[in-house]
């Protein structure tokens, strides 16, 4: 997200701004972004899709405590693509929740055809006080 689009969002009445990390590089962009202006906040996380990617360069980012830092995410599960294997996406949601709960930091979930899986981590993992279904493809539970 960049200024053009903080300043659309602006003109239609929008006073606070969550900017969603999904890679260790977008995270750190975004939190820049909301260094930069008022109003605006950023999480830092690893999609599902990138999760050979591993999340040790997202701990490195929330390691440093930025207090423009609201929350972990979009982390999660995504068996509609595989773009990462299953059992990697697993690993890495799962340390992903946990830094949050360590962090007491919000948790923005993606899931997609991994329902069962997904609450399957958060009960297991103990998620945090605080998490938001992003993007999902279930139903109630």
């Amino acid at each position: 997200m960049g200024p053009a689009a903080i300043d659309e969002a602006r003109l239609a009445g929008v006073t606070r701004i969550i900017t969603i990390g999904t890679s260790a590089e977008e995270s750190v962009a975004g939190v820049e972004v909301a260094r930069g202006h008022e109003g605006v906040w950023a999480t830092v996380g690893l999609h599902p899709h990138d999760a050979v990617d591993g999340v040790e360069g997202v701990a490195e980012v929330l390691a440093r405590r930025d207090p423009v830092v609201v929350g972990v995410g979009e982390c999660g599960l995504d068996y509609h693509y595989d773009h990462s294997p299953r059992p990697v996406q697993r690993e890495v949601f799962a340390a992903q929740v946990w830094l949050a709960a360590e962090l007491d930091l919000a948790l923005v979930v993606h899931t997609r055809d991994a329902w069962d899986d997904t609450f399957d981590i958060l009960a297991s993992s103990g998620p945090p006080a605080r998490w938001i279904l992003h993007c999902f493809s279930g139903g109630s539970r």
